[in-house]
């Protein structure tokens, strides 16, 4: 194998140029070093092209090994809890989803959904000197009456006649 070649999934988009170069006469090793898609993949594409007819696209082959065990509509339910309820712990979440073990929801947090595990800083409400301001504005301010706060009050909401 050439070093500058990985290994990699084939998607339908490389599938899509591969096919489009190979239609306008490109010769493989030129649409291999074009596509950076390996050149045996390409020669396998080109063949499964010209046998299904060359009216369709050849489908990408499915992916080795062990499939996931949770789907991308489960992994949209999981993240909508997520961000409805950030405090939710993947111990509960897992309870929800009966078929899937308390590894897995973690894992799925983390690396599929990008969620990463974090607590909150404890931290005052109002510091003592933020106290200290609201009163002596409101000891400032409390002989206005509601009419003098009206008329310095503003909105952005245009008033229209």
């Amino acid at each position: 194998w050439p070093s500058e070649m990985s290994r990699r999934v084939t998607t339908i988009d490389d599938i899509a140029a591969v096919i489009a170069l190979y239609k306008a006469n490109r010769v493989l090793r030129e649409i291999s070093a074009q596509t950076g898609v390996a050149l045996r993949v390409v020669q396998n594409l080109v063949k499964r092209f010209r046998d299904l007819g060359e009216d369709e696209l050849p489908a990408p082959l499915p992916k080795s090994g062990r499939p996931k065990l949770l789907s991308p509509r489960t992994l949209n339910v999981i993240s909508r809890q997520v961000l409805s309820n950030p405090s939710l712990t993947a111990r509960e979440k897992s309870r929800l989803l009966s078929h899937v073990s308390l590894r897995c929801v973690q894992q799925a947090l983390h690396d599929d959904l990008g969620f990463k595990s974090f607590r909150a800083r404890r931290k005052p409400l109002l510091t003592k000197r933020q106290k200290e301001n609201r009163v002596k504005f409101f000891k400032k301010y409390e002989v206005w009456d509601l009419e003098t706060w009206r008329s310095i009050l503003w909105s952005d909401e245009a008033t229209f006649n």
